[in-house]
């Protein structure tokens, strides 16, 4: 939960890249389910580091926009 509530603190919050993120708790923030975020992420891994949690988001915006021009 520590890493949950680092992230709610905003862009300047000191995460580091070695700080991990459970999809429980990205689950818990956003409402959806742990099975969906991870097929929307493409990732297998039930936690993430923050660098591979923001590189799988930024894909995962890119491709939503895409399909939205």
């Amino acid at each position: 939960m520590k890493a949950t509530n680092l992230v709610a603190q905003g862009p300047e919050a000191d995460l580091g890249e070695t700080q991990s993120v459970p999809l429980s708790s990205l689950s818990e923030m956003t409402g959806f389910p742990v099975d969906f975020i991870k097929s929307e992420l493409l990732v297998n891994e039930d936690q993430l580091s923050m660098e591979v949690l923001r590189k799988s988001m930024a894909s995962y915006l890119e491709s939503t926009l895409k399909e939205t021009k």
